[in-house]
């Protein structure tokens, strides 16, 4: 285990900053774009006939195209504009302290029979908190365990799987769930310029793998890890911690009352602006899949998290003035300045990828092979998440995976006709299940911290060997979900199936 962790560490520690390695992968396009359009490499799109040739970025057009569109690359980059408007609402409802204390009162006040079931909701919806989800969520769990005589390694280990291998899975619409769909966006307008995928395309699926997810892992919790724990880290009868169960104050349980009414009146007047058959978000129809409800749903998101980030900060006192609430917002967007930074990397890289038409070759030749070869169905679904998985070993930053992959793997698969949204589906599953048996995680670290509060001399060899039964649990249970799913033949989103046709 040492030696498997140890290679780990080395392979990942040679990995240059996701910022480098786009800066190093956009290069790598120029000159392979130059060498194949000099050679007038070319490939036919089944789709349209017609002849796809591959433009050098190092010809006279190309150069002008990468001097004079590298500001209107990185502002025209979907995931941009959808990621801050989500943070804006959901970091409000984060610095007032309303994450904080959901997580709290869901966990901290759950009765015994159904604290491991709880601890997997909380972390699990809890990735709309970002980072706070495992800074509150693994020591509390630990703390609520041990104080009702249970082992609270197992309680760490239930909060940090939830949190890590859960991330991608939410009852929510997240700051993720915006950041994927407009890297998977602007992946498949490499094929199709006029392709959208929406933050609420893989809702269905994510929304029900929540409670499939919680259930796995207190399965896992409860029969397999703490069970071995006991057996292998028992906690000595003469262990003594400070053991604090955390008090929500009058103001913070008035708070959650009111922002419980917010919520009901925030959601009535939703439904009241979509129920009439002609109201201006349906469609022409009259219908909802599509329509500019859907499509809206992101703004709506926005006021529903700023209506209840308001309410609860004033009933807290932590907003006092309406100058607040613009700090407020300013410093939840202050947290995503290193992801901005990516952003530009990405955005270039990408724009180059799409002008050269590289994307479109490889994509045509990489859908003719598996077509050829008979690798479609079930069986590329599987080897697609498993390879999702291994590569989040090594690179746990979903969106510098997700940048990588989904401009070589969304275009291919949807020559076989699978939908984007699909194929970004199936990249959560990966992306998520094996967090938490990375060192190369920056919560690897400190989810060890927190057990070592209660087992000094615990290492990493021990954390990883009990975090490898719920990522490998989370990873069978969640592609056989999938599986199950599509062989039901329900849609993974409002109107979004496996096949796009």
């Amino acid at each position: 285990m040492q030696a498997i962790l140890s290679s780990i560490e080395r392979v990942g520690n040679k990995l240059p900053h996701p910022f480098i390695l786009f800066a190093i992968l956009a290069g790598i396009v120029v000159v392979l774009s130059a060498i194949l359009g000099s050679l007038g490499v070319s490939a036919t799109n089944p789709q349209t006939e017609a002849e796809v040739y591959v433009r050098s970025l190092l010809s006279a057009d190309g150069i002008e195209f990468m001097l004079t569109s590298v500001v209107s690359n990185f502002v025209n980059f979907p995931p941009l504009g959808l990621i801050l408007v989500v943070m804006f609402g959901i970091g409000l409802a984060d610095k007032v302290g309303l994450m904080s204390t959901l997580m709290q009162v869901s966990v901290a006040k759950a009765p015994p029979s159904l604290l491991t079931f709880s601890v997997f909701m909380a972390g699990i919806c809890g990735s709309i908190a970002s980072d706070a989800n495992y800074l509150i969520l693994i020591p509390l769990a630990a703390m609520v365990y041990y104080s009702v005589g249970r082992h609270p390694i197992a309680g760490a280990a239930a909060a940090y799987a939830a949190a890590g291998a859960g991330f991608d899975a939410s009852l929510f619409i997240t700051v993720g769930d915006a950041l994927f769909a407009g890297i998977t966006t602007d992946a498949a307008r490499l094929v199709d310029p006029e392709a959208y995928v929406s933050p609420i395309d893989n809702y269905y699926f994510v929304a029900v793998s929540v409670f499939v997810l919680a259930a796995v892992g207190t399965l896992l919790i409860d029969k397999v890890v703490e069970p071995r724990l006991q057996r292998t880290l028992p906690m000595g009868k003469d262990f003594k911690t400070e053991v604090v169960k955390p008090e929500l104050s009058a103001a913070e349980k008035s708070g959650l009352k009111r922002v419980g009414l917010a919520s009901l009146l925030y959601v009535g007047l939703v439904v009241l602006l979509v129920l009439p058959e002609a109201s201006p978000l349906r469609n022409e129809d009259g219908g909802l899949i599509p329509s500019p409800f859907l499509r809206s749903l992101v703004p709506l998101m926005f006021g529903y998290f700023i209506t209840i980030g308001l309410v609860y900060g004033i009933s807290v006192g932590k907003i006092q003035g309406s100058r607040d609430v613009p700090h407020r917002m300013a410093e939840s967007a202050s947290d995503l300045a290193p992801t901005l930074v990516l952003f530009f990397a990405i955005s270039q890289f990408i724009a180059y990828f799409r002008w050269s038409e590289l994307g479109q070759f490889i994509a045509i030749e990489g859908s003719n092979i598996l077509q050829s070869t008979g690798f479609t169905g079930l069986p590329l679904v599987g080897a697609f998440i498993v390879l999702t998985a291994v590569l989040n070993v090594f690179m746990t930053s979903g969106s510098a995976q997700w940048a990588l992959m989904a401009p070589v793997f969304v275009p291919m698969l949807m020559m076989t006709d699978l939908d984007p949204a699909f194929v970004q589906a199936m990249f959560r599953i990966g992306d998520s299940s094996t967090n938490i048996i990375s060192p190369m995680s920056p919560y690897f670290s400190v989810a060890l911290v927190y057990m070592q509060r209660y087992k000094p001399d615990m290492g990493l060899g021990t954390l990883i060997s009990t975090m490898l039964p719920l990522a490998l649990g989370f990873l069978i249970a969640w592609s056989a979900f999938l599986m199950i799913w599509l062989a039901l033949g329900w849609p993974i989103g409002p109107g979004v199936y496996m096949m796009a046709s």
